[in-house]
């Protein structure tokens, strides 16, 4: 099927909308018009660039919204209006089948963020009232997932009326091009103040790599730094938390300070980075495309004899049957630990 019409709505010289446009519009609404949330409520969720499937409009403010905005980018499988994963020509391209880079990384981080905080996009606060809500199935969240939704929707404003991307989306672009691609953090502090310099709005973009990180890290996947002993005996945690020397070797935690260095911190001779998982974890079930995927060993089931996944392996289903309240959940998270190259032993090898 044939959707390049989308992404060629208007006449050369900007001389009205093509007729292809107008009439792709109205099979779309038409479509839209057949699914149960249209049924219910009488509206449909908007696709255009401003609204993104989020906010829902009724056919006329849809129509409208497509007319002068256009759709959302790369909307040829009408996922959120009734369609499933399907091959769709969108001019010469594949939906499937073909691997378009690092723009998908973008894009799925965008839906993410669309899934993330669809339940409250009609609600200025999420403390708010939550009656207005159209959905009626969606239940106010607690305390932590109100402050990232908060913290989401604020951060994903866009950076000017009509604009498609948001201070988040800028900031998450800049990171992933530092680590994709190596580049040098002065660069990127440089392509930073140079959208800065040719945006209207100056505020509403990161200055500096620094800024970047600043804003995605405020969105909850937080980083603990823990000192440890120089020569990996222990971690100052927990009950070794205030040691100033290591309790196993007696090595100083500290790097010994020089003359003249003021009230500076101490600085610890070897410190750890540590990812809490729980946080990563609720973080997965905040997409309804990762939210599927934590759910696929109970939704997808396949013929016995085929090893596909780790439910399909004794162990899997040994653990089930000796925990059947655990696994009578599909969003309880199993976890597992590897040690591929990690030699325990020293005396058996060499080089541990």
């Amino acid at each position: 099927m044939d959707r390049s019409w989308m992404y060629d709505r208007i006449n050369p010289n900007r001389f009205g909308l093509k007729d292809s446009f107008l009439s792709g519009v109205a099979e779309f609404v038409s479509k839209a018009m057949e699914q149960p949330q249209f049924l219910n409520h009488g509206e449909i969720r908007c696709p255009c660039i401003k609204c993104k499937c989020i906010d829902l409009k009724t056919t006329n403010e849809v129509r409208h919204h497509l007319y002068q905005f256009g759709f959302l980018p790369n909307y040829y499988i009408w996922t959120e209006h009734g369609e499933e994963d399907q091959d769709v020509d969108s001019g010469g391209h594949s939906s499937g089948g073909e691997d378009d880079g690092d723009e998908d990384q973008f894009e799925a981080m965008n839906e993410m963020i669309y899934d993330a905080f669809r339940p409250f996009s009609n609600v200025p606060n999420v403390n708010a009232n939550m009656e207005n809500e159209t959905d009626g199935d969606t239940n106010v969240p607690n305390e932590k997932p109100q402050q990232f939704y908060n913290k989401l929707i604020s951060a994903n404003q866009p950076i000017y009326e009509g604009a498609s991307e948001s201070k988040l989306s800028i900031s998450v672009k800049l990171l992933a091009a530092m680590s994709n691609w190596h580049v040098p953090q002065k660069c990127i502090d440089h392509f930073a103040q140079m959208l800065v310099d040719v945006c209207p709005t100056k505020q509403c973009l990161p200055q500096n790599r620094y800024q970047a990180t600043k804003l995605v890290s405020t969105l909850g996947l937080e980083v603990e730094k823990i000192d440890c002993c120089v020569n990996g005996c222990l971690l100052y945690y927990k009950e070794d938390i205030y040691l100033t020397e290591c309790r196993v070797c007696q090595a100083p935690r500290y790097v010994p300070r020089r003359k003249g260095m003021g009230n500076h911190k101490d600085v610890p001779e070897k410190r750890m980075f540590y990812f809490p998982i729980i946080p990563r974890l609720q973080r997965l079930y905040s997409s309804k495309e990762s939210a599927s995927q934590m759910r696929w060993h109970r939704n997808n089931i396949s013929d016995p004899n085929i090893l596909r996944h780790p439910s399909d392996g004794k162990a899997w289903k040994h653990f089930d049957e000796v925990y059947p309240d655990f696994a009578l959940e599909s969003r309880n998270v199993r976890l597992g630990l590897c040690s591929d190259g990690f030699t325990p032993y020293t005396q058996a090898s060499s080089s541990p």
